[in-house]
């Protein structure tokens, strides 16, 4: 009889520790979730604010710039690790307008894909 109290007193005690252990969990998720949800409202208003503001189009166009100097760095340093053999290379015309099509390249990525950059400087110049 003894063991069955005490396995009970066991159960009943492992039972309490995890049942504080989930409620602990519930609370932090919450206040996790409420951070989440406060972030997602502010960002929601702020793209709803950005929406009204009538866009700068010069601005605008030279962040792009920006971000495409940042993409062609990028695939310049990206193309530095293909390897070249002597039979295919071109020699400096082949340097010249690789560089010119990796800027057209970098252009297009900035203006078509949305990194984003672009878009953070137009917000943070346009609030000066």
């Amino acid at each position: 009889m003894n063991d069955i109290s005490s396995m009970a007193s066991d159960i009943k005690a492992r039972t309490s520790f995890e049942l504080n252990s989930v409620k602990e969990k519930i609370s932090i998720n919450r206040v996790k979730n409420q951070k989440f949800n406060d972030t997602l409202k502010s960002t929601i208003i702020e793209e709803v604010d950005n929406k009204k503001k009538p866009v700068d189009e010069k601005l605008m166009d030279v962040c792009t710039e920006m971000e495409s100097l940042f993409v062609a760095k990028m695939l310049k340093e990206m193309r530095k690790t293909v390897h070249k053999n002597e039979l295919l290379h071109g020699g400096f015309a082949e340097e010249i307008f690789e560089d010119m099509l990796y800027d057209k390249y970098a252009l297009d990525i900035s203006k078509k894909a949305n990194l984003g950059l672009a878009h953070q400087l137009y917000n943070e110049m346009s609030k000066i």
